[in-house]
């Protein structure tokens, strides 16, 4: 059994970022929005402070310069259009977003998501060996309920949810629309949206791949961080 702490959307809380050192896990897996501006360095401060706790698996968000994947951190893996080995599991990842009203650093149409998507496919084909793959992906998949916002209105990606459909991974882990924190299940596979660290949101996922077994516990910290172990 391997735990794994998912988070999104810090938005350069590292306060926040630091108070996650006492939960117990293997593997930290960050699905964007690192900095709150695009800013490399405040990324890299929270990046290195996670990496400093556990080994990582990131993407970049939207709110995330795309040069950030050029930048090399110890101990923490951009998985943005890779596949990374981790124990039993492959990693796969897209960061930024799809267009929003907002227009922050890292967007692009919903055509050059789905060939993006498309080629991390044949990544995975190609390099996964078998193992059982977790993909990461900081726009959620439409119609999904962890892309609902809060005027009702789902503004995720069919493309992605055909991927879904298409490569059964065993877990889906999204962020972006901070008021979508949940679990779903997205085409018979599970998915989940940690919510924003910046609120004090994330989740742990506790997984066996050898026996398809994924359990999600959606947690937020408290007001006493001797109580955010587990």
């Amino acid at each position: 059994m391997m735990r794994i702490l998912i988070v999104s959307d810090m938005h350069g809380s590292l306060g926040k970022v630091k108070r996650l050192a006492s939960i117990r896990r293997e593997l930290t897996v960050v699905a964007g929005d690192i900095s709150r501006c695009g800013s490399i360095e405040e990324a890299k401060a929270v990046l290195g402070e996670l990496a400093r706790q556990s080994p990582v698996a990131w993407i970049p968000g939207n709110c995330d310069s795309p040069e950030l994947v050029r930048v090399s951190i110890a101990n923490a893996e951009c998985i943005h259009m890779k596949v990374y080995r981790f124990k039993e599991l492959v990693l796969a990842g897209v960061g930024g977003s799809i267009y929003t009203p907002f227009g922050t650093p890292f967007e692009y149409s919903e055509e050059e998501y789905s060939g993006m998507l498309a080629e991390l496919k044949e990544e995975i084909k190609k390099n996964s060996n078998g193992g059982k793959v977790v993909l990461v992906s900081h726009t959620p998949p439409y119609m999904s309920g962890l892309d609902r916002v809060r005027g009702g209105a789902y503004v995720g990606s069919p493309s992605l949810r055909k991927l879904i459909a298409e490569a059964r991974p065993l877990l889906v882990a999204t962020g972006h629309i901070h008021e979508a924190w949940g679990v779903a299940s997205v085409e018979g596979v599970l998915a989940v949206n940690p919510g924003p660290l910046e609120a004090g949101k994330y989740a742990i996922v506790d997984i066996d791949p050898a026996e398809n077994m994924v359990r999600v516990r959606l947690a937020r910290l408290t007001e006493s961080p001797a109580a955010d172990e587990l």
